[in-house]
């Protein structure tokens, strides 16, 4: 299955600000106010300098993990290598440390910080150093935060070896443990890590009874993005060119399957446009209403010959948590769907073919995606498209469409099978929130502006795939 969904409720609590005397109001009018100083900082460093230093085009691949889009790092004075998956539903740079542990590396300044941050289906905890930190031909930055997992649910992360998260920095907060330290008596530093439990799931437990016995309260971090942007090495935004969510295994080898030009994409850091080559034709601009995720509002669905639903908004009493109805997530491997979006759209399906209906209630859980249906039973040229329609920056409808060869991923888990990418929501969720992953932007050419609007807009434009593609 994906490796994450959503991050629960407890990471957005941490970004309203953990003293329960402020508001959510008061936070969220806080939230606004330090979105805009930074965007119009990042426009002001542009203008003083003429063009932002850097774009880099790198490239990446969802070979090591399976699904998830990954991309190479190299970390401290030994430039340890880490592949990292590239994520926009979360925030945090880590690794684990059979890629970097700290050892040799004479940049590293230690911290008394510590992260725990938890996913879907798991969650890791780690010390918090700074250290130096590459990405791409020239991206540098002498010091910046980076995470070292330490303890880890066994769930997360495989084939990867850390995690970028590229979202706002309300995902990325850590544990100050200087009142830990101070009343025990230990040194003042969380690296080494200090703590001696193994099982994630009781360290998050007794790490939860410190941290309330100790007073001590989640602060945000600035994100690695954010520090790049910040330092003036690269603009505001980014890019992804992906051409599949899981891998492709019709090569047959694993040689073979590293080098298939369709398990391979590119990420271009502090650029988009200037691509040419990566697109074709114009940009549409979906406007990003929350900067907690890339937040959107999904206005409604239709699958192609049947009419359109509209989408139900956020709960109120879940916009304190998600924020919007849906989200754009390329750490997400399928299209989750909120329930009602999910069966209006299989509800249409078989509207148009009761055939359709066996095919894809195999794949209704995500505990499924691993298994397979033969492609000799699937014909794609029978399955329609399917639109879904977004708010765009001034309100208008913007029309975005997944085809059947990206909601249906062929030769996975096997060559000549298929597995079918939209499902609905995990159990017991129950906000209506759809997280649209790499089944939607497979089909574009997705460009993450922050430097446009308060919390920025998210371009698409119809992608250009490489002959043989």
């Amino acid at each position: 299955m994906n490796w994450k969904t959503k991050a629960p409720p407890i990471l957005r609590a941490a970004r309203r600000g953990a003293d329960a005397a402020f508001s959510a109001a008061t936070a969220a009018v806080s939230d606004l106010v330090n979105a805009e100083q930074h965007r119009l900082q990042g426009i002001q460093r542009l203008l003083a300098s003429g063009m932002p230093r850097r774009i880099a085009r790198i490239p990446i691949t969802n070979v090591l993990s399976g699904s998830d889009y990954s991309a190479r790092i190299a970390i401290g004075s030994e430039h340890a290598v880490a592949d990292v998956i590239l994520d926009t539903g979360s925030s945090t740079l880590a690794v684990c440390p059979s890629a970097y542990d700290g050892s040799g590396d004479a940049h590293l300044r230690s911290t008394t910080n510590a992260q725990l941050v938890h996913y879907g289906i798991g969650g890791w905890a780690g010390p918090m150093v700074n250290t130096r930190v590459s990405f791409g031909p020239g991206v540098s930055l002498a010091s910046t935060s980076i995470a070292i997992w330490s303890v880890q649910d066994t769930s997360v992360f495989k084939g990867a070896t850390g995690i970028m998260g590229l979202a706002y920095n309300g995902l990325n907060h850590a544990y100050n443990l200087m009142n830990w330290f101070a009343q025990e008596q230990m040194p003042a530093s969380s690296h080494p890590w200090p703590f001696s439990e193994q099982d994630f799931s009781t360290f998050d437990s007794d790490f939860r009874q410190l941290i309330r016995k100790y007073d001590i309260h989640g602060q945000p971090v600035a994100p690695y993005f954010d520090d790049l942007e910040n330092s003036g090495v690269v603009a505001n935004k980014f890019a992804f060119h992906t051409h599949r969510s899981w891998v492709s295994r019709r090569a047959g080898s694993d040689a073979a399957i590293a080098g298939d030009p369709l398990n391979q994409g590119i990420f271009v850091l502090g650029g988009g446009e200037e691509q040419t080559d990566l697109y074709e034709g114009t940009f549409v601009d979906v406007n990003v209403l929350d900067d907690l995720y890339y937040n959107t509002n999904l206005k409604s669905v239709q699958v192609e010959g049947c009419a359109a639903v509209a989408a139900q908004p956020l709960q109120s009493q879940y916009v304190h948590e998600c924020g919007s109805n849906a989200i754009i997530d390329s750490g997400t491997s399928v299209l989750m769907l909120a329930a009602d979006m999910h069966a209006a759209v299989a509800a249409a399906l078989r509207q148009i073919d009761p055939a359709f209906g066996p095919a894809i209630e195999q794949f209704a859980a995500s505990t499924t995606l691993s298994q397979g249906m033969p492609m000799s039973q699937l014909d794609l040229a029978k399955w329609p498209n399917i639109h879904f329609v977004f708010e765009g920056t001034n309100g208008e409808d913007i029309r975005l469409t997944c085809a059947p060869g990206t909601y249906w991923q062929c030769d996975y888990p096997a060559a000549g099978q298929a597995t079918f990418q939209i499902i609905g929501s995990m159990p017991g969720e129950g906000a209506n929130q759809s997280i649209f992953g790499l089944p939607l932007l497979n089909n574009y050419y997705t460009v993450f502006d922050r430097s446009l609007s308060t919390n920025g807009v998210i371009r698409f434009a119809p992608i250009r795939r490489p002959a043989g593609i």
